[in-house]
């Protein structure tokens, strides 16, 4: 059963000999307790979802995903649209022309920093179409990492190949104009998700994520941190704890005892799965 921050401050308290809460306040065991639930996140990967987006994606939090560029297409203030690898808010509505933007191309490499003119419509370059920003999943910036990605195409669902930045930039950016169904992806700093080869059309992708666990804030709060990795917050709480007041030797048995027991619970919780002991594997 997933504990309550109730459970976890009583919990805290008993490691720390403050059952009468004489030392600490609920308030800063709330800030330990919240950490500490971030850290185990961290450690273990447990808190795992699927998210579901599309790429190419809304380059802003909370805007539309954008729709690819069709000759007569009407189109409204603050949509998006897509050509070639770029995408392009909608500052002005109207009507797309019959002539796509020209961008890149040999006289114009780079994105245009000015809004232009498309047929009755005005459009400014938002971004490009290889990128999916974090902020802009489901989850937003919960999101920690991100493992596998499928690409929905017709029935299928392709898994995407991982490759780490360099050789993804190398392999798969080298051609600026490369438009098709994405094969890789590769992730960028801190919160961004290259695909590659760009988008040619608008595809459903499924993420596998690990995610950080939401603040607890109310006493009655339930965790989404299930046992038995719930099991350890308590013990990093406690270092924590211990290191705010100064007591540096407590503080490095608690840590001490946060790493054992995750680890632990790490060995306990990795055990083999035999599908079907007596198939023929694919």
């Amino acid at each position: 059963m997933a504990q309550t921050l109730q459970g976890y401050i009583t919990q805290v308290r008993y490691l720390l000999h403050d059952a009468q809460s004489n030392f600490y306040t609920n308030d800063q065991l709330t800030g330990y307790i919240n950490s500490a639930r971030e850290r185990v996140v961290r450690d273990t990967g447990c808190l795992r979802t699927v998210q579901v987006s599309q790429t190419p994606c809304t380059p802003v939090a909370g805007g539309a995903n954008p729709v690819i560029w069709s000759s007569g297409l009407t189109v409204a203030t603050n949509d998006y649209v897509f050509s070639n690898v770029f995408i392009y808010k909608v500052v002005s509505g109207g009507v797309l022309s019959s002539v796509s933007p020209p961008y890149p191309s040999a006289t114009y490499v780079y994105p245009p920093s000015t809004p232009f003119t498309d047929g009755t419509a005005t459009l400014q370059y938002a971004g490009p179409c290889e990128i999916i920003n974090y902020a802009c999943l489901p989850s937003g910036l919960l999101t920690l990492d991100v493992l596998n990605i499928n690409v929905y195409w017709g029935n299928s669902r392709i898994p995407l190949r991982y490759l780490p930045w360099t050789q993804f930039n190398a392999q798969l950016r080298y051609w600026q104009n490369n438009v098709s169904r994405p094969v890789a992806f590769s992730i960028f700093g801190q919160s961004q998700i290259y695909v590659g080869p760009v988008p040619d059309q608008a595809y459903v992708i499924d993420l596998d994520t690990v995610i950080l666990p939401t603040t607890m804030v109310n006493l009655s709060d339930t965790d989404t941190i299930n046992d038995p990795y719930d099991t350890v917050v308590q013990f990093y709480a406690a270092h924590l704890a211990k290191y705010y007041e100064q007591s540096f030797g407590e503080a490095e048995i608690y840590l001490q005892q946060y790493k054992q027991k995750t680890q632990a619970v790490l060995t306990s919780t990795f055990t083999r799965r035999i599908p079907d002991p007596y198939s023929t594997p694919f």
